[in-house]
């Protein structure tokens, strides 16, 4: 008889059920201010004594995973400042005796993107640190121990100051 009376109350409830909307965010709390990018920079490996272009599979290839948050108080219609955050992946160095050769870096960073007065044209500028030895940042509580000057923790990091500017065309 129970699950009679369940089976009944649920066949009842059900046109309430889809006349709701049910966990839906306003584009204006999340959407506005959170994006996400993934850039691929494809540089040709060049060399002094090659004598053509070389081919796609030769070229040193990185890629960028990034979030980024729009700050709403220097916002100014499609442009403004954001925070960044990501990874950079296969990120390519000189190897060197003491550091050792990582193909992801975090990276942390602020930027400002711009569109043309058509939204077609637009502008980008970014500058962050990547670390190229995230493990040492396991060892940044021992700053607030007193155990570790940041100084000493921030170089362990081998932190790379990272620039970028950029142009897109939307059609």
């Amino acid at each position: 008889m129970r699950s009679f009376v369940f089976l009944v109350l649920s066949a009842l409830s059900m046109p309430v059920l889809a006349a709701g909307e049910g966990l839906v965010a306003r584009p204006d709390v999340l959407g506005a201010r959170w994006g996400a990018r993934i850039e691929l920079d494809l540089a040709p490996v060049l060399t002094p004594w090659a004598l053509t272009a070389p081919a796609l599979g030769q070229a040193r290839r990185t890629t960028f995973l990034m979030g980024d948050y729009h700050l709403d108080a220097l916002r100014f219609g499609n442009t403004g400042v954001r925070l960044t955050s990501g990874l950079l992946l296969n990120q390519r160095t000189v190897p060197s005796a003491q550091s050792e050769s990582r193909s992801t870096w975090p990276y942390l960073g602020i930027g400002y993107a711009g569109a043309g007065a058509r939204g077609d044209w637009g502008f980008s500028a970014d500058v962050g640190l990547a670390a190229q030895n995230p493990a040492a940042a396991s060892r940044l509580g021992r700053v607030f121990g007193g155990t570790l000057d940041l100084n000493d923790a921030l170089r362990e990091m081998q932190l790379q100051p990272v620039i970028r500017l950029g142009v897109n065309y939307t059609f």
